[in-house]
């Protein structure tokens, strides 16, 4: 059996969902939006990993559960709006202590190359929420400042998830969340 699978940090919607979704409310007025983003969908991506096989996922898990070890918890926020123009996809970024994040990303990556994830990294990782896709973007367009709504949205990120990426039509993906690596504490 194959299914869409990603490595990512789950965006807890206790703590985040309803400044996320307040910010959605604002930018509805000023974006062409196809689909926004519900809070049990919010989520971090760090590894896309594309297709793969029950057989592939178990040797996943297997090699990168060492790897997992080394991290201990560390903070993140919500922090700043933008938008990947050509993607079509308005996003919420995140602070904190992005260095851990950095580094779980730059460690993961090493052993992820041997499943073919390497073919989808960018120049560079850019970790964000996505809040919703764009019919229409405008390259020029810059977001206000909603910084003010995102106080108080800070959680622990205490494990990463392997998602599996599952179509549900019209109403956009589901993400369920298919292994969990937790972080020592």
């Amino acid at each position: 059996m194959m299914g869409r699978f990603f490595l990512g940090i789950a965006v807890p919607p206790d703590r985040c969902g309803e400044a996320l979704v307040r910010v959605e409310d604002q930018l509805a007025e000023e974006l062409d939006v196809k689909r926004w983003y519900k809070p049990e969908q919010f989520h971090l991506t760090t590894h896309f990993l594309g297709e793969l096989t029950d057989d592939q996922v178990a040797s996943l898990l297997e090699r990168i559960s060492l790897d997992v070890q080394q991290f201990a918890p560390f903070s993140l926020q919500l922090d700043r709006v933008g938008s990947f123009p050509q993607a079509k996809v308005v996003w919420c970024g995140v602070g904190g202590d992005l260095a851990a994040l950095h580094r779980l990303y730059d460690v993961l990556t090493v052993p992820l190359r041997s499943f073919g994830a390497d073919r989808f990294l960018h120049d560079r990782f850019r970790p964000h929420i996505t809040l919703g896709r764009l019919r229409t973007a405008d390259s020029a367009w810059q977001p206000a400042d909603y910084t003010d709504l995102f106080a108080g949205a800070r959680w622990d990120v205490t494990s990463i998830h392997l998602f599996e990426s599952v179509s549900a039509g019209a109403a956009g993906p589901h993400y369920p969340i298919r292994h969990t690596f937790h972080f020592p504490q």
